[in-house]
């Protein structure tokens, strides 16, 4: 039990996938002590090791555990992500433009519609 306190806990390391973040935020943490420290634990166990650390958590460090802080810092990673490859293909340069390809179906002729009665 004593794994979470020597090690710090990051932000990144929470959860990355918006589907798996619980509305509150002790599930988001036993989730994450689930994960990382007590893979082999079963749901009893996992809850009194759980709340210990808890306990010991300082208010900063469980806010990192709340659903909203959690979803914006997902929504972040995407955003810089995405920036970041736009601005690798940008430096790359345009590639060569493509022939022009017309479609078939412009040299089809027109069907004949039927008059109402």
């Amino acid at each position: 039990m004593a794994a979470v306190n020597r090690q710090k806990i990051r932000a990144s390391d929470i959860v990355d996938t918006p589907s798996k973040v619980a509305p509150l935020p002790y599930l988001n943490f036993l989730r994450y002590l689930k994960h990382n420290f007590f893979p082999r634990y079963g749901l009893r166990r996992l809850l009194r090791a759980g709340l210990a650390q808890w306990t010991a958590l300082s208010d900063a460090q469980k806010r990192k555990f709340e659903p909203e802080r959690i979803l914006a810092r997902v929504l972040r990673k995407r955003r810089v992500a995405r920036r970041r490859k736009l601005v690798r293909l940008s430096q790359r340069g345009q590639k060569k433009p493509a022939a022009v390809r017309r479609p078939i179906y412009d040299k089809r002729p027109k069907t004949m519609r039927r008059k109402r009665k």
